[in-house]
């Protein structure tokens, strides 16, 4: 029953990195507009580049075995997204902060279960 869970959970971060990284980018992609980029639109294009990494990210968790290279994912995944939240806070401008940092706490967990599968 315990490598169920672990499985399960595996498979629930996962998908959960891949949907919300997908609302990012797709949040964000409107957000852009039909207007010429201005100068502040570079929090626009770290937000969609972190959303792509989630993406991509949670399916290469799904896809990838060894614990080694889960946590070299998850250790991007933080840094990625910490580029996004603190400009976001820096500037003022708090566009999609809240998903930022439910993309930082999976990417911890991301983390923790690779951690968690090994220790068991």
């Amino acid at each position: 029953m315990d490598a169920r869970n672990r499985k399960l959970s595996k498979i629930l971060i996962g998908l959960l990195l891949i949907l919300l990284g997908g609302i990012v980018i797709f949040f964000s992609i409107f957000a852009l507009g039909p207007m010429p980029v201005s100068k502040g639109m570079e929090d626009v294009y770290w937000l969609i580049f972190a959303g792509g990494l989630n993406v991509v990210g949670g399916i290469g968790y799904l896809l990838v075995y060894n614990r080694s290279i889960a946590l070299t994912l998850a250790g991007v995944l933080i840094i990625v997204n910490l580029i996004p939240a603190v400009q976001q806070a820096m500037s003022g401008n708090y566009f999609l902060f809240p998903m930022i940092v439910m993309l930082i706490i999976l990417a911890v967990a991301v983390g923790a279960i690779s951690l968690w599968n090994e220790s068991k």
